[in-house]
């Protein structure tokens, strides 16, 4: 009869055990869920800055690249628009007089539309946008503006913002077009 009363007193949790670690296990779960939580939206952020400055950092330079090459560039800024024309060299052989040279020219444009930035290589259709649809953070083109301060000098101002955090970055920078024959923007 002993070993039966031990046994029944030593097994396993007792009701007021119980209702002591409840509380305890709700509060630790508790806790670990807003701890989840919160390290979540905030990778959500953080994300969404990494990718407002990539996309700033992108199409600045992608930009700086095609406008050192231009031979001419037309700049507007109402609507935001700014068109690069190349030369390019087609070489064919003419068996009389050597090697002709012909120009032609290729165009790249960025235009703003719907607050997105596309890079296109015709200025008819806006299809292909460089900022603004992703999955981590939509962003939106705030600002895109141009001047002239000085010949063969572009003045650009690039100003985004991230839908996600609300946060903006703006940056202004001047490109020398060395190659440049014809720079004209639009109220300079």
């Amino acid at each position: 009869m002993l070993n039966n009363r031990k046994k029944f007193l030593s097994g396993g949790f007792v009701f007021i055990e119980f209702a002591i670690a409840l509380p305890l296990l709700i509060l630790l779960a508790y806790g670990m869920a807003t701890l989840g939580t919160k390290i979540f939206y905030l990778g959500k952020t953080q994300l969404a800055d990494y990718v407002l400055e990539e996309e700033v950092h992108d199409v600045l330079s992608r930009f700086i690249y095609d406008a050192r090459a231009a031979k001419t560039v037309t700049a507007y800024n109402s609507p935001p628009m700014i068109t690069f024309n190349y030369r390019t060299i087609n070489e064919r052989k003419n068996l009389y007089k050597g090697d002709v040279i012909d120009d032609k020219e290729m165009i790249r444009v960025y235009l703003v539309d719907s607050s997105k930035i596309y890079y296109e290589r015709q200025a008819e259709v806006a299809v292909n946008p460089i900022t603004g649809d992703n999955f981590f953070g939509e962003t939106r083109v705030t600002q895109f503006k141009f001047s002239k301060p000085a010949e063969n000098v572009l003045r650009v101002t690039l100003e985004m913002q991230s839908e996600q955090t609300q946060r903006k970055i703006k940056i202004s920078t001047a490109i020398y077009i060395p190659g440049c024959e014809n720079l004209f923007v639009e109220g300079s």
